[in-house]
């Protein structure tokens, strides 16, 4: 009876001491991290002919989901900064769902090229990317 009861308590303290470390729940993986393609041509001024149906339906510009992040849901995606000269646009750009960036299709961003750097994270776990999309407005 004696063994039994020496036996509870060793492994009573051995599981107290376990459950007191601060271990953190999940996980976030983004070494596969990309967008195919990786890169959104988007028009500074829309043709009233050609474009009639974005300009009608307000379509907006829209990349592809990021692919190749895994991790524990949820997993939220933002834009952590743009690199380029023309600061006072970039709160037009906006990121969605699975890392879509998007830009309005009336947006007011100059000509110009936009390199976006992201921040991935989900509970416990964060990532920045660096020059994963560019936004080249022509």
């Amino acid at each position: 009876m004696k063994i039994i009861y020496k036996v509870s308590v060793i492994l009573s303290v051995l599981f107290a001491g376990v459950g007191c470390q601060d271990i953190t729940v999940g996980y976030l993986m983004t070494r596969n991290a990309k967008y195919t393609p990786d890169t959104l041509i988007v028009k500074a001024v829309l043709d009233p002919v050609t474009d009639a149906r974005r300009i009608q339906f307000r379509i907006p510009w829209q990349s592809t989901g990021m692919e190749g992040v895994e991790g524990t849901t949820p997993v939220r995606y933002s834009i952590r900064s743009i690199g380029s000269e023309n600061a006072g646009f970039l709160s037009q750009f906006r990121m969605y769902g699975k890392g879509i960036i998007e830009l309005p299709y009336n947006h007011t961003v100059p000509v110009g090229r936009y390199v976006i750097d992201l921040r991935i994270e989900n509970e416990g776990y964060m990532h920045d990317l660096d020059s994963v999309f560019t936004v080249i407005v022509k």
